[in-house]
């Protein structure tokens, strides 16, 4: 009985251990709560044009009002205002969003969106939205 025991409560320290690791897998689905930062929608990859660097949506909005998806993006060292094109493959977000983002990123990764040199080329951001109205970036690539 002791051996019967002993092995069920392994076991089910096991299914216990393992259901938690599970769970916690699952932080980063679209609508799940992660542990990082608020809940997350999903990983986004957004393409689209910097317009402008160190500027503000309602300056964009104000000299060119027919452009549409504009999106401000705010990190520490400055902000873009970046008109989006697609959004992982489908032409816009489903639900509505606001069009101002704070971004969490290393410096150098928000950098390339400020440079010059990368400015109306195309970019494609890939990183993590989440419910709180920030982007986490985790790359930049930029269109030769």
């Amino acid at each position: 009985m002791r051996i019967g025991n002993h092995t069920l409560r392994t076991s089910l320290a096991a299914a216990l251990l393992l259901a938690g690791v599970t769970t916690g897998a699952h932080g980063f689905a679209p609508g799940g709560m992660s542990p990082f930062g608020g809940g997350s929608r999903s990983m986004t990859i957004i393409k689209g044009n910097v317009l402008c660097a160190g500027c503000e949506l309602t300056e964009v909005r104000k000299a060119q009002p027919g452009l549409p998806h504009l999106y401000q993006l705010t990190h520490r060292q400055g902000q873009v205002v970046l008109q989006v094109k697609t959004i992982n493959g489908s032409g816009m977000w489903e639900a509505p969003l606001s069009p101002l983002f704070a971004v969490r990123a290393k410096d150098s990764v928000f950098g390339q969106l400020t440079a010059e040199e990368n400015l109306t080329k195309e970019v494609e951001i890939v990183g993590i939205t989440r419910n709180t109205r920030t982007l986490d970036i985790a790359t930049v690539a930029v269109s030769k």
